[in-house]
């Protein structure tokens, strides 16, 4: 093991759970490897150099199109200059990071060296945490937009209290996002009772938070009453594909499960927005292994592999290449067991994860070129004249024949600073920032974000 972590070092503190594995005498102990999910969201982020200091934030352009023009020139008249739209999207440069102490005399005493096992679980928590983090921000863009109330409100009401913010607090003003105000609102639909209105501002329920709960202020005043768990969709919304139909959560049922159709209809919907694939001239779909077990079930997915057995598809159980997509088994698709509810760690999803019937809520991504990008800092620079009291390095590890390359992440080992040198941190550290960029202007349509498309099915 010591082989795979040339600049290696890890540890825990010596505590309960380090004192729990100690016997009468030596502590006799080999380390196994736990089962580790492939990181398959963060290998789709472009990657780009971020000349920036650190807390900066920066701006980026898209331009849209000028507006084709199909009538002849009127005679005598010059021509009217033409215009394009511009939409901005931003990116701020911050620090994630993680580390972990080694008592050298526990370490000393094991079998197998707890220094190097606590390197190892350090850049398995590096590369697990970054790739959550791109999956939570690609997928909060793409599901934004679409919510239900869950208080309901009476004839006359301005307010109302939905489960997510997300997607009805910043709209593009002047081509760039800005809060939602009276000058600057997002034109809302409740289609259970057929009624349209402006967002004018927003209440969050956690200071700070755009993407949990919130209550809503809107004009003109509800003509009708909205019941609890109506849904309140945003015009400028990402666009959802809802196995089985309906426009929320509470419509899905276990029966309505994933089928080819709803992968048709999102490459549909990509390709209606011109989005280009991936460099295998592929879309990518992202879906769980229970996803993956109902498209085995449908109908249509049985017909095609009727006469072939023996083909991949069944050999491997793996769906593979079809209908213009690459499909990847993803293991971290947002589920219960996926999403972390600790403030401390997590929480940070914008959408239910189980519906009021208690239906496991299963999202499967439908992706394209450019649906996400990682701007980085070279860390190096952080480095004075001074030096350093250690050693950093990068991290490359294996883990139960899961290749874990964590790039443009800093391994940090710093020299033991305890009075009797025993106690050795070793710590992962990257800056940057995963935007989603947005395709607003863009002729197909008026949602945000294009570039990738989420189904939404019932396990």
């Amino acid at each position: 093991m010591a082989g795979n972590f040339p600049d290696g070092s890890l540890s825990v503190f010596f505590n309960a759970s380090v004192a729990s594995s100690l016997q009468d005498r030596t502590l006799q102990r080999t380390f196994r490897d736990s089962l580790y999910p492939r990181l398959l969201f963060r290998m789709e982020a472009m990657p780009e150099l971020w000349p920036i200091n650190l807390g900066s934030n920066s701006t980026f352009t898209r331009t849209g199109l000028v507006a084709p023009t199909t009538r002849p020139t009127v005679a005598g008249f010059d021509p009217v200059p033409l215009t394009y739209a511009i939409e901005q999207w931003e990116a701020t440069a911050q620090q994630w990071s993680g580390t972990i102490d080694t008592h050298m005399p526990t370490s000393y005493m094991t079998l197998a060296s707890l220094f190097l096992r606590n390197v190892h679980q350090l850049g398995l928590h590096s590369g697990q945490s970054l790739n959550r983090i791109v999956r939570d921000k690609g997928f909060n863009a793409y599901v934004a937009g679409n919510t239900v109330s869950d208080t309901g409100a009476a004839i006359a009401a301005t307010t109302i209290h939905v489960v997510n913010l997300n997607g009805f607090t910043r709209r593009l003003f002047n081509g760039r996002p800005q809060p939602v105000s009276a000058a600057n609102p997002i034109a809302i639909s409740f289609p259970a009772t057929s009624q349209v209105a402006n967002v004018t501002s927003f209440v969050s329920d956690i200071p700070g938070d755009e993407i949990h709960g919130g209550t809503l202020t809107f004009t003109p005043a509800l003509a009708t009453a909205v019941a609890v768990r109506d849904a309140v969709l945003a015009t400028n919304r990402s666009v959802l594909q809802y196995s089985g139909g309906g426009n929320r959560v509470d419509d899905i049922s276990a029966a309505d499960q994933l089928r080819l159709a709803d992968i048709r209809a999102s490459v549909a919907q990509l390709r209606f927005d011109n989005v280009p694939t991936h460099e295998d001239n592929s879309y990518h779909v992202h879906l769980s292994p229970r996803a993956e077990s109902q498209i085995f079930g449908d109908n249509e997915f049985q017909r095609l592999n009727q006469s072939i057995p023996d083909y991949i598809h069944y050999r491997r159980m793996a769906v593979a290449w079809l209908l213009g997509c690459t499909f990847y088994r993803n293991s971290e698709s947002p589920t219960v067991a996926t999403c972390s509810q600790d403030p401390a760690n997590g929480f940070t999803t914008g959408f239910e994860l189980l519906n009021p019937a208690g239906v496991n809520i299963e999202r499967t991504i439908v992706t394209g070129q450019g649906w996400i990008e990682e701007k980085y800092l070279d860390e190096g620079r952080y480095i004075s004249e001074s030096g350093v009291q250690g050693k950093i390095g990068e991290f490359a590890i294996t883990n139960g024949g899961v290749q874990v390359m964590n790039e443009r992440i800093r391994l940090i080992l710093r020299a033991p600073q305890d009075r009797l040198q025993q106690m050795v941190s070793s710590s992962w550290s990257f800056s940057g920032d995963w935007p989603v960029p947005s395709d607003e202007t863009a002729p197909s349509g008026g949602a945000t974000f294009k570039r990738a498309s989420v189904i939404l099915s019932g396990s």
